[in-house]
């Protein structure tokens, strides 16, 4: 009888994983590559396979308008360390963009000029874009950042995560017991394994696999939406973020447009048509439920969950998976001083030192 090679002799001899990573999105597949690969553990991922069917529920992209510079900075040399290794996948998986972001309230307005000073300072080429539709607003182009290509990327990382023996199993078809202690019973098929730590990658999995109780106090659902647009002539930009109104579109072609609105549901269409009232025709093509995941303070959440000992990553916003380098070594606990105080800072415990974390909130009331 042949020998079991690969996953299931490893697990086989010892019985475990070192850690169990739950998400859909690229964030929780390049986490779990990262700490597979470059740090030698032995990972399981669990989520929803990528269907070529489904509407785009994460528009990933290397920038965002962070008003903290010490997540900028680290952003910006995560963003890097992503994207020489997305490229080393073979091309058309990554591409240059120069998205737009737009701000039309004074908090918003305010908090997007200090983005542009920080990044500039931070060597972005950033500039004011002149638009007679936001006269009272601020309309900023940042070139030259990184975008993740939807629909070739994902089966890229696959064929990555299948090379490397990373195993990745359907959400749909795998039972999961998530214990206190932060550990998690696996059962797939005919075999049952263990992880020692559990890691809920993202705002997705948070909402899917933890339980409310055991969400941490500053986490806050937001309700959201995806739509896909049939488009009749091209957008102004590639990616483009109206703060105020919690609309994300993104174009890669010319006939089709993807969006993600957060905010109230009932005034999700309204919001998303004050968007491309100017884009010519446009036919909603498809729309779904998509929700994610906030902070009372703006700033991200990496940490223990409430009573729980499972980690935590969430409220990254549209720059979640670039920042997967930095989170796989605080993980894997190989972080360097500048990126483990980071991490700290945005945990649990920053309670009363939330001024030292906070962060500008794109989240429409």
């Amino acid at each position: 009888m042949p020998q079991p090679t690969g996953w299931l002799a490893d697990l086989m001899a010892d019985g475990s994983y070192d850690y169990l990573v739950l998400g859909s999105t690229p964030l929780a597949g390049l986490l779990a590559g990262l700490l597979a690969i470059e740090h030698q553990r032995r990972v399981c991922l669990v989520g929803e396979p990528f269907s070529p069917f489904r509407l785009q529920r994460s528009i990933d992209i290397s920038i965002a308008p962070l008003t903290r510079p010490e997540t900028l900075l680290l952003l910006k040399r995560s963003a890097a360390e992503t994207t020489r290794l997305v490229n080393g996948w073979g091309k058309g998986l990554i591409s240059r963009a120069d998205p737009l972001f737009v701000a039309e309230t004074p908090q918003s307005i305010a908090a997007l000029g200090h983005f542009r000073h920080l990044a500039i300072a931070l060597g972005y080429a950033v500039e004011p874009v002149a638009d007679r539709s936001i006269a009272d607003g601020l309309m900023l182009r940042v070139r030259d950042v990184q975008l993740l290509g939807h629909g070739r990327f994902e089966p890229a990382l696959e064929t990555w995560l299948a090379r490397h023996e990373v195993r990745h199993l359907d959400r749909a078809d795998t039972e999961l017991t998530l214990r206190k202690d932060g550990t998690a019973r696996i059962v797939s098929g005919e075999h049952s394994v263990e992880a020692t730590q559990v890691i809920l990658a993202g705002d997705d999995a948070v909402l899917d696999d933890l339980p409310e109780e055991a969400r941490d106090r500053s986490l806050e659902p937001i309700p959201g939406a995806a739509m896909l647009l049939d488009t009749s002539r091209p957008l102004p930009a590639p990616y483009l973020s109206f703060l105020d109104r919690g609309v994300v579109l993104v174009q890669d072609g010319k006939v089709s447009a993807s969006a993600l609105l957060s905010g109230d549901p009932a005034t999700a269409r309204a919001r998303l048509g004050s968007t491309i009232a100017r884009a010519g025709a446009q036919r909603l093509a498809g729309e779904t439920v998509v929700g994610g995941i906030g902070t009372a303070d703006g700033a991200p959440y990496v940490g223990p969950a409430r009573g729980h000992k499972a980690l935590v990553i969430a409220a990254l916003g549209p720059a979640a998976a670039f920042f997967a380098p930095v989170l796989a070594r605080h993980i894997a606990g190989v972080a360097p001083a500048d990126e483990a105080a980071w991490v700290a800072d945005r945990g649990p415990s920053r309670g009363n030192q939330r001024l030292g974390a906070a962060d500008y909130q794109m989240v429409p009331a």
